[in-house]
């Protein structure tokens, strides 16, 4: 019996304090739904912009206007978006394919010291640059952007390896050239494909 009051009190006391505190009740429950609902706005409009972009970035890259196609890329590559930075690299590209070798290596070194950039794809874009810019332009200026890459990547660790051992034989360096080369040849994590290009252009200095 006690048990049984006991219980029902304990309802009561329960009822009691919901009607007490009703409204209150009623603006939480408003807020969650507020802020739940403002999630979902956000994740629509946002993925309704990438959608666009998207589209933008797509018509603009095989526009048949020269003048069209960076007009429209430069209006993406000012979103702070994955597109922007796909736009940035669509104008570099059509710079080195015009012979603005230089202009195209400021571009790079805008987007690698552009801190909403992530160290994965600064070292992408270090890269990228590096090997598109290679004997296009002074050998101070690849040795710049190779400090870009970050050579604790192990994917990126032959890359970073065989651009200084490029520079080297570039520079005439031979003791670097040597030491460079041991060191791919020796290193599990580099690529078969890099040690192979490695070797061949080893041998190529050596009896040439």
């Amino acid at each position: 019996m006690n048990k049984i009051l006991s219980k029902v009190n304990f309802f009561s006391l329960i009822q009691n304090l919901i009607k007490q505190n009703i409204k209150v009740i009623i603006y939480f429950a408003l807020i969650i739904v507020l802020i739940i609902a403002g999630f979902q706005i956000y994740f629509f409009i946002n993925n309704k912009k990438i959608l666009e972009l998207s589209i933008a970035y797509n018509d603009s890259k095989y526009s048949s206007s020269q003048m069209d196609f960076i007009g429209h890329m430069n209006e993406i590559a000012e979103t702070k978006s994955f597109y922007g930075l796909l736009a940035s690299l669509e104008l570099i590209n059509n710079k080195i394919n015009n012979n603005k070798y230089n202009e195209s290596y400021e571009d790079y070194l805008k987007l690698l010291n552009n801190k909403n950039i992530g160290n994965l794809y600064k070292t992408l874009l270090a890269v990228h640059g590096s090997y598109n810019l290679f004997d296009k332009i002074n050998n101070e200026k690849i040795d710049k952007l190779i400090t870009y890459i970050d050579e604790s990547i192990d994917s990126f660790a032959g890359y970073h390896l065989e651009l200084l051992f490029l520079l080297s034989v570039n520079n005439g360096n031979i003791n670097k050239i040597n030491s460079l080369y041991e060191q791919i040849i020796k290193d599990d994590r580099i690529s078969l494909s890099i040690k192979e290009r490695v070797k061949k252009i080893n041998e190529f200095e050596k009896y040439n």
